[in-house]
């Protein structure tokens, strides 16, 4: 075989709900690839390519300096107003901390969930293909399975040079990552069930409890409902 053609698998996504992210501000996941030129190679990426548009227009810095590392950020006050409920979803979703070579990474997370049926279903979480506006600083790039572990959306971005601040610029309805799936999905946007709920909080800030959460997996996945979709 010379390009990929595999069928479809069954993917939802939600947005968590009560979270601190108020709903008017959700974004719709976005299909990217589209084969209109009936290139067979570009057919293999067919429904596995999706991008989130940013929820927000923000600015933000940072870095490390002699109190540690920091961030700092400007909304457009043009698109936002700049309420108290405002700097608290900030709070929540933006977080810093320095690794272990001394470099700032600033997290930025979307309440967003996945969730699947399908055991072998890998998702990657990239840089946006039309790239975020950014000044010393890279995107980390991670994949993890959405079967057994429910969590939100976090996309990474670490320092280039640990003398200059790192920055980015999102712009609400904009790209601010990209989502590759190691198979074709039907993707849909669901109400999630008590069973989904209470399994996910199970995982969910799970990494606030544990130094290595590799050794609590087994023990979640055995309280996984058997279906979710």
């Amino acid at each position: 075989m010379v390009y990929p053609r595999k069928k479809k698998t069954k993917a939802g996504y939600f947005y968590i709900p009560h979270d601190f992210m108020h709903p008017s501000l959700q974004q719709e996941l976005q299909k990217i690839n589209r084969n209109v030129y009936g290139c067979p190679s570009i057919g293999g990426l067919n429904d596995r390519l999706f991008t989130l548009p940013s929820i927000l227009s923000v600015e933000v810095e940072f870095g490390i300096n002699e109190e540690g590392p920091y961030y700092n950020y400007m909304l457009d006050e043009k698109v936002h107003n700049t309420s108290a409920d405002m700097h608290t979803l900030m709070g929540d979703m933006l977080s810093v901390r320095a690794a272990d070579d001394g470099r700032a990474v600033l997290q930025q997370t979307i309440s967003m969930i996945f969730v699947t049926d399908d055991k072998d279903l890998e998702m990657t979480l990239m840089n946006p293909l039309n790239n975020v506006d950014k000044y010393n600083c890279s995107a980390v790039i991670g994949s993890f399975y959405p079967y057994a572990w429910l969590r939100p959306i976090n996309l990474a971005w670490v320092q280039d040079d640990i003398d200059k601040p790192g920055k980015i610029n999102l712009v609400k309805g904009k790209p601010c990552n990209t989502i590759f799936f190691n198979k074709p999905i039907n993707l849909k946007e669901i109400e999630p069930t008590k069973e989904i709920l209470d399994y996910m909080s199970y995982t969910t800030a799970s990494i606030n409890f544990h130094r290595n959460i590799r050794t609590i997996f087994n023990n979640i996945k055995k309280k996984r409902p058997r279906y979710m979709l």
